[in-house]
């Protein structure tokens, strides 16, 4: 993944109350988080301008500086997805900007609430029953449970759950066994919150793009208050 690494700051004590910094823009393939499409503009006009409220937030060794990992953190969906899982009491919310990188996030956190309430109740860190269950020679351990999140993202993502059993209800008696309505239920009822969250993101991010143009500049009011599967 080709990421920025830092921001190169342009500062104006006497304008802002914070720091402004002014960074070029380079091409980043990191979709989920994206806060504005490309445009045809001329290179030199491809520049963001971020007001930092927060003076915090900059990089203690370098004041002109801010790490990608801190502007992950303010992305809508990252706040976002971090909340919902805060409010659901679940461990998981530590791997929000990890989380929503994987491409079956949504479908993972479902079959998760399902399996262990979002990560709350699990074994080894396998908190989906990968490898049937605990002592079963298949029996997957993890060092962390985002290790195993992503494991079970690259499970769905393989063709047999990818495009054949795409779905929690034809996932029924296949990746749990024999499965429930209310195991499908609640895996849909979690995916369909987690889409509507992905929406309203997207729609922000949006909204920010339209708002600010050549350069665009997002206000960054301080680091935010984080504020279809085998069985």
């Amino acid at each position: 993944m080709k990421a920025l690494s830092r921001l190169q700051s342009a500062i104006d004590q006497s304008s802002f109350i914070g720091i402004t910094a002014l960074i070029a823009l380079v091409p980043v393939a990191f979709p989920h988080l994206t806060l504005a499409a490309e445009t045809a503009q001329p290179e030199a006009q491809s520049a963001l301008v971020f007001e930092i409220k927060d003076p915090s937030v900059l990089n203690s060794e370098n004041k002109n500086s801010i790490t990608m990992d801190q502007v992950v953190q303010t992305d809508p969906l990252v706040a976002k997805v971090k909340a919902y899982l805060e409010d659901h009491g679940s461990p998981l919310a530590e791997y929000a900007a990890q989380i929503v990188q994987q491409p079956q996030w949504q479908r993972a956190l479902g079959v998760s609430y399902v399996e262990s309430n979002m990560g709350i109740h699990c074994y080894n860190n396998n908190c989906s029953g990968i490898g049937v269950k605990p002592g079963h020679p298949s029996w997957r351990k993890y060092a962390t449970k985002l290790d195993w999140f992503i494991d079970l993202n690259n499970l769905l993502e393989t063709p047999l759950y990818k495009e054949k059993y795409n779905t929690f209800q034809k996932m029924k008696g296949v990746y749990v066994q024999p499965g429930s309505q209310s195991w499908v239920y609640g895996a849909q009822k979690v995916y369909n919150e987690l889409m509507q969250i992905t929406e309203e993101a997207n729609a922000e991010r949006q909204q920010l793009a339209q708002k600010y143009t050549n350069p665009i500049s997002i206000a960054m009011v301080g680091t935010p208050e984080l504020a279809k599967l085998d069985q």
